[in-house]
């Protein structure tokens, strides 16, 4: 029961909560696959004129965002998880000179994707996550598998 409470109490704060950084202006604004409003935040942080690139992870490229009037980069990660899409975005700051990274994610995923990143990312590049938050619904779901995902990326894939 007492060990119940424990795994609950730490799902709570480590996928339910938290909560990512305001958003400034960055190089370019990230957002990772999955369900959510993300596409939505994307959308606002470059009305607001907080960037003026927008990375898509997306299984479909052909899902762009046709009404964004900045550059586009839309991809699809190999393999098509967190760690690919940390990958990538890793690669893009490379070879793009970026300094300053806006990642958009769930919020169930923030904490397991700051891990990826981390990882990945070169020294000297800021990654800033913005989260974002869905109904208790699918929030519930999120929670369950990053229960189940976060041991994966702290145990057994701690490289990139």
């Amino acid at each position: 029961m007492l060990l119940g409470l424990v795994v609950l109490g730490c799902a709570v704060v480590l996928f339910v909560l938290p909560a990512g950084r305001p958003p400034h202006h960055a190089d370019a604004v990230v957002v990772l696959g999955g369900p959510g409003p993300r596409i939505e935040r994307a959308e606002r942080l470059v009305r607001d004129g907080f960037v003026d690139v927008v990375v898509l992870a997306t299984e479909t490229p052909s899902s762009c965002l046709p009404d964004v009037p900045v550059e586009q980069i839309c991809f699809t990660p190999s393999p098509s998880t967190t760690r690919g899409e940390a990958r990538a975005v890793a690669e893009l700051a490379r070879q793009r000179g970026w300094d300053d990274v806006l990642v958009v994610v769930q919020n169930e995923q923030a904490f397991r994707a700051g891990i990826r990143l981390e990882r990945c990312v070169d020294d000297g590049v800021r990654v800033t996550l913005v989260t974002v938050r869905a109904g208790p619904a699918r929030s519930l779901a999120r929670t369950g598998y990053e229960v189940l995902a976060l041991p994966k990326a702290v145990l057994f894939e701690r490289s990139c």
